[in-house]
């Protein structure tokens, strides 16, 4: 059966504007991890050694989803995203100067990872071509698996025990359940997916 040129036509057209709220997306939260990195409960000397290790991690990996992200951007006609999502960057802007502690550090990442990873599984179906979605999805799993490592640190950190936020961890000393607080949805949510056109 053929396929029609019109519906196909139509799919493309609907990529670019997901393709560039997810890099808005990616943007907004790339450079958080930076600046949360320049602050004392970030990168600085009261931070937490392995959560400084995970903005790090973060920073090299959202790097890398940019370019991929744009790189579709510009595959699939449009002009690559280079502007911060407007919907969260106030967000941001406003957290930023709160944030005194590990646990707002986390906070804060958290909140950017957990609409990152649902904005993408919610728009990767509808992506017109197998590498699109793939791209997505590439993308969607890194931030969930940031998210899920986030929920346990926090729930670490909100026992009051931040000298057990290490690699590799005590196990025996860390709180009860913390091995599944990472993973606490049996399907992924995407109630808080950002509509495709906001980042255009």
């Amino acid at each position: 059966m053929s396929r029609d040129p019109a519906v196909g036509a139509q799919a493309a057209v609907g990529d670019v504007p997901a393709l560039r709220t997810a890099s808005s997306l990616v943007v907004l939260a790339l450079s958080t991890y930076r600046s949360l990195q320049t602050l004392p409960a970030g990168g600085g000397d009261a931070g937490v050694p392995l959560v400084r290790d995970l903005l790090n991690a973060a920073v090299v990996e959202l790097g890398d989803a940019r370019s991929a992200l744009a790189a579709a951007t510009s595959g699939s006609g449009g002009r690559p995203q280079t502007a911060p999502d407007p919907a969260y960057a106030p967000v941001v802007d406003a957290a930023l100067p709160t944030v005194r502690t590990p646990a707002d550090v986390v906070g804060l990442a958290l909140t950017l990872e957990d609409v990152l990873a649902q904005t993408l599984v919610a728009d990767a179906a509808g992506l017109s071509t197998p590498a699109l979605r793939a791209t997505a999805l590439r993308v969607a799993t890194a931030a969930a698996a940031r998210k899920a490592t986030l929920l346990i640190v926090n729930t670490v950190l909100s026992s009051g025990r931040a000298d057990l936020v290490v690699a590799p961890p005590d196990l025996a000393s860390l709180p009860a359940g913390v091995g599944t607080v990472g993973f606490p949805d049996t399907r992924f949510p995407t109630a808080k997916a950002a509509p495709a056109e906001e980042g255009n």
